[in-house]
């Protein structure tokens, strides 16, 4: 007996594969600027509280992204396991050790209207900064409610390297977020109009950590 096969789906199974693919979209679209960013994956190692606190140099948290622009300063220990290991990953090329700024806790509502740089720089007058990554939010329609996005881990060795120089010490550091349009010539000027603050986009903390290298 052939059997026979309806092209008609149901519409609640229609939903749900839309919903699927709305789903799809979204983690691919976390997912996709870290190939080209140089973003390492999450997700392939759970770290225990403990690895997590014994790594971590330094933490800033309940960030809100409500304006174009936004400096938060990031504590980093400068004594301690943790604290000579970046400094051997800071001095030693050939070092057994990587800095990682992990973005953990991503929420958002609404469209934000705009993408962020997210940019490592040193605070006080005459500031220095190095490009990190860019957060963007493909597939966050005004129907997706609250949506938890997936934590961001950058690889951000050489962008210390670079903010330290010749100094003996990491001078201060900050993390500046910036609204951007994804153009070459996007200023926050430009973009803060279309930047929306009722978006309810937040970083549940900004973490610096070293890791041993495979």
């Amino acid at each position: 007996m052939k059997q026979r096969f309806s092209s008609k789906i149901a519409p609640s199974r229609l939903a749900a594969t839309i919903g699927r693919l709305g789903w799809l979209l979204l983690s691919a679209a976390v997912v996709f600027p870290a190939a080209c960013s140089g973003e390492t994956s999450t997700g392939e190692k759970k770290e225990t509280a403990k690895e997590v606190a014994m790594n971590t140099l330094g933490t800033a948290e309940q960030i809100r992204l409500d304006e174009p622009r936004l400096s938060v300063r990031l504590p980093v220990a400068t004594t301690g396991p943790a604290a000579e290991r970046l400094r051997q990953a800071l001095a030693e090329p050939a070092a057994r050790f990587s800095a990682e700024l992990v973005l953990d806790g991503i929420t958002v509502s609404k469209p934000p209207g705009v993408m962020f740089n997210v940019y490592l720089s040193t605070a006080g007058p005459n500031s220095r900064r190095q490009y990190v990554g860019t957060l963007s939010f493909f597939g966050v329609d005004h129907r997706s409610g609250p949506v938890d996005l997936h934590s961001r881990t950058f690889d951000v060795t050489e962008r210390l390297q670079a903010l330290k120089g010749k100094d003996p010490q990491l001078p201060e550091i900050q993390v500046v977020f910036e609204a951007t349009d994804g153009t070459a010539n996007s200023t926050t000027e430009k973009v803060g109009s279309l930047l929306n603050r009722q978006a309810g986009l937040r970083v549940g903390s900004v973490r610096l950590q070293v890791q041993g290298k495979p």
